[in-house]
């Protein structure tokens, strides 16, 4: 019975090593799973030594590995992000809208063109791979390479800068005449981009009106399509 609990003590310690590894957000399932698994590892007859090794080496292996497996998932070829010289603030990416454009190619590299107002509707599916190459460009066409951040903390020594902001869906309001399939959720990706100083002007109200503003673009590209 003690040699069972050790294997069943292990299958849960591997499947709940696996989850957090694979999603942050299966860490409150995944955890519990874990404690009881250890529990059961240390009432089982094996050594102190494989008690100790089983329970100690997932959670030395759990940064490298979901290192590991972020560089794997979001493993591309790089894409290029082109932003106006003087931009700072909120770039939006909204992706599978129809009347959108296509990627531009540049030397054969996918490549991104941001406009004045930081909002880029493309017509390509969703892409969630976060791999990309950042230039500030000017009039000229004269292009500055810019580095990503993972993090507020490094924007001062890095600027200027892009910090990933996260993906999402705007919701529009459902009408009771609705008939056009077309009118569907917003998907979007965002980038904040700090240029001339570091303080992030992404608060509530601004994110108000930059979501508002995307709507109303947004639909007027759609009764052009």
């Amino acid at each position: 019975m003690r040699k069972i609990a050790f294997y069943i003590g292990l299958t849960l310690i591997a499947i709940s090593f696996i989850g957090c590894v694979v999603s942050f957000y299966l860490l409150v399932f995944s955890l519990p799973a874990f404690i009881v698994g250890v529990i059961l590892v240390f009432l089982s007859d094996q050594s102190t030594k494989t008690k100790l090794l089983t329970t100690i080496v997932p959670l030395i292996a759990y940064l490298p590995s979901t290192y590991l497996f972020l560089y794997v998932y979001n493993y591309s070829t790089p894409k290029t992000i082109l932003i106006p010289s003087e931009f700072e603030g909120t770039l939006r990416v909204v992706y599978e809208e129809k009347c959108g454009r296509n990627y531009d190619q540049t030397d054969g590299v996918k490549t991104l063109t941001f406009p004045e107002n930081g909002l880029l509707i493309l017509s390509e599916d969703f892409d969630s791979h976060v791999n990309y190459n950042y230039y500030l460009i000017d009039e000229v066409g004269n292009r500055t390479e810019i580095p990503q951040i993972l993090s507020f903390r490094e924007k001062v020594q890095k600027l200027p800068c892009v910090l990933f902001s996260g993906s999402g869906t705007i919701e529009l309001p459902i009408e009771a005449n609705r008939t056009n399939q077309e009118e569907k959720g917003i998907t979007y990706t965002d980038f904040y981009v700090y240029n001339k100083d570091t303080i992030d002007r992404n608060d509530y109200k601004s994110q108000q009106y930059f979501d508002s503003m995307t709507t109303a673009i947004v639909n007027q590209c759609r009764q052009q399509k």
